[in-house]
C-alpha cells in the first residue's frame, strides 16, 4: 500500500467512525437495542434444566429476526457481530456448544451463568454481556463466592465506566478494577480485555486489560479522547484470576483476512465461501454453518491460520467467574454507554465497600450517561419480555 492509499485508507475510517455524524450513531444505537433485547430475552430463559446450546442458538435467532428486518434497500451488511456465549461457573468465556452429543452443559440452581453476544448494523458494532445466578429460593439472597463475584464484577464495571472520559487514562481504568475486586476478595481474570471498536473492527491496539501483563502481552498506554467507541468488557474471578484452555473444543471462529492458501478440501472451500458470504470479517460459530459438511472443512481452514479460533477458557474448578460487558461512546458531549444494564442478581456479599474507599469515591462522584434502549426497535417485531429478577444487595 502506498502512501496515496494510506492517506485514503484513514480518511475513509475517518468518516466511518465519526461519532457526530447522526447516521452513524444511529446505526450504533439500532445495533444495541437489538443486543439489548436479545440479550434480555435470553436472561429470562435462563432458568434450572435448560440446556446452554439452546440458548444460544435462542439469541442468535433472535438477533437475526431483527436485522432481517433493517436496512434492505441497499444491501447494508448486518447481523451477528459476536454469537451467543453462555459459561458457566470457572468456564471464563467464549463457550457457545453446537449440541452435538458430549457438546453442551445443562444448567442447574446455583450455576453462576455469564451470558454475552452482539450485533451488527453496516459494520457498527454493539456487545453487551450479563452475568445470572441461578437461586432455587428466590425469595432468598445467595451469598458466598458467587455473592463476591458479581459485587465484584458490577462495581468493577461501574467504575471503570465511570472513568472512561475523554483525559483519563486506561491505566487509570485497570487500577480501579484491581481495586474494585480485591475489595471482594476477588480477582481480575488474566488474559481479558475491554478494547476500543471501530466500524467491522472488533478490537484495535487500543486495549484495557483486566490484568495488566508486560510481559506476555504488552500495552501502550493512553489516554481517551473523543469520538472513540469501547466494548467495556469485565471478567472478575472468586480465585488468583488465573485461566487455562480447557477440554471444550472451540465452535467460534473468525476469519483472518490477513492469511491465504490454496485449499485442497472441497468442503474446506466450501466452507470459506460461506463463512465469507454470511459472516464477512465477525466471529461465528459452526452451528450457525448450514450444510453440516462444510465443518468438516472448518479444521483444515483453522490449520493453515485462515480462520482464528477463540478457545474456551476455566480458571480453577472452585472458582466463580461474573461477567458484565456493554458497548460505550466517547464524544465531545460526554461519555454514554448504548446497552443498558439489566436487572442484578439477587445476591448478598460478606463484603463491603469502604466510605473512603477510591471505588466508593468515584461511585459517588462520577455520572456517565445511559441511554433508554428499544426505541430503535420500534415496528421491527419487539416481542413481550419476562419480568425482571429481584436486585443485589450489598452494603457501602
Amino acid at each position: 500500500m502506498d502512501q496515496d492509499q494510506i492517506e485514503l485508507y484513514a480518511q475513509k475510517s475517518d468518516i466511518d467512525n465519526n461519532l457526530s455524524d447522526p447516521t452513524v450513531i444511529a446505526k450504533y444505537r439500532l445495533a444495541a437495542d437489538i443486543a439489548q433485547d436479545a440479550l434480555t430475552k435470553v436472561v429470562a430463559r435462563v432458568v434450572d434444566g435448560v440446556r446452554v446450546s439452546e440458548l444460544c442458538a435462542y439469541g442468535d435467532e433472535i438477533i437475526l429476526s431483527y436485522t432481517s428486518k433493517v436496512y434492505n434497500k441497499n444491501s447494508v451488511e448486518k447481523g451477528i457481530a459476536f454469537p451467543t456465549m453462555i459459561s458457566v461457573n470457572d468456564c471464563v468465556e467464549y463457550y457457545s456448544p453446537t449440541g452435538d452429543a458430549g457438546d453442551d452443559v445443562v444448567l442447574h440452581n446455583g450455576d453462576v451463568v455469564k451470558i454475552e453476544l452482539g450485533a451488527h448494523i453496516d459494520g457498527y458494532i454493539a456487545t453487551n454481556g450479563h452475568t445470572v445466578v441461578l437461586n432455587s429460593n428466590p425469595s432468598m439472597p445467595v451469598e458466598g463466592l458467587a455473592a463476591d463475584v458479581v459485587c465484584a464484577a458490577y462495581f468493577a464495571a461501574e467504575a471503570a465506566l465511570r472513568l472512561m472520559k475523554t483525559g483519563n487514562s486506561n491505566v487509570q481504568v485497570q487500577e480501579a478494577i484491581a481495586e474494585a475486586a480485591a475489595l471482594f476478595n476477588c480477582s481480575p481474570v488474566t488474559g481479558t480485555a475491554s478494547t476500543e471498536i471501530k466500524r467491522y473492527v472488533i478490537s484495535t491496539e487500543k486495549l484495557i486489560l483486566n490484568v495488566p501483563d508486560e510481559e506476555n502481552r504488552p500495552v501502550q498506554d493512553f489516554v481517551f479522547v473523543a469520538n472513540e467507541a469501547y466494548t467495556l468488557n469485565i471478567l472478575i474471578s472468586s480465585g488468583d484470576g488465573t485461566c487455562r484452555e480447557g477440554a471444550s473444543r472451540p465452535t467460534i471462529y473468525a476469519r483472518n483476512v490477513h492469511q491465504n492458501y490454496n485449499l485442497k478440501l472441497k468442503s474446506a472451500r466450501a466452507a470459506f465461501n460461506e463463512i465469507g458470504t454470511k459472516f464477512g470479517v465477525f466471529p461465528f460459530t459452526t452451528r450457525a454453518l448450514e450444510d453440516k459438511r462444510h465443518r468438516l472443512g472448518v479444521s483444515e481452514l483453522a490449520s493453515h491460520n485462515l480462520l482464528m479460533p477463540y478457545p474456551v477458557y476455566y480458571t480453577r474448578a472452585s472458582d466463580r467467574v461474573a461477567q458484565f460487558k456493554m458497548t460505550v461512546l466517547i464524544t465531545a458531549n460526554g461519555t454514554t454507554r448504548i446497552t443498558p444494564p439489566l436487572p442484578l442478581p439477587f445476591v448478598h456479599s460478606a463484603y463491603t465497600i469502604p466510605e473512603d474507599s477510591n471505588i466508593a469515591k468515584i461511585m459517588a462522584s462520577e455520572s456517565v450517561k445511559v441511554v433508554k434502549g428499544g426505541k430503535a426497535l420500534a415496528g421491527i417485531g419487539a416481542t413481550e419480555i419476562a419480568a425482571p429478577a429481584a436486585g443485589m444487595e450489598v452494603d457501602m
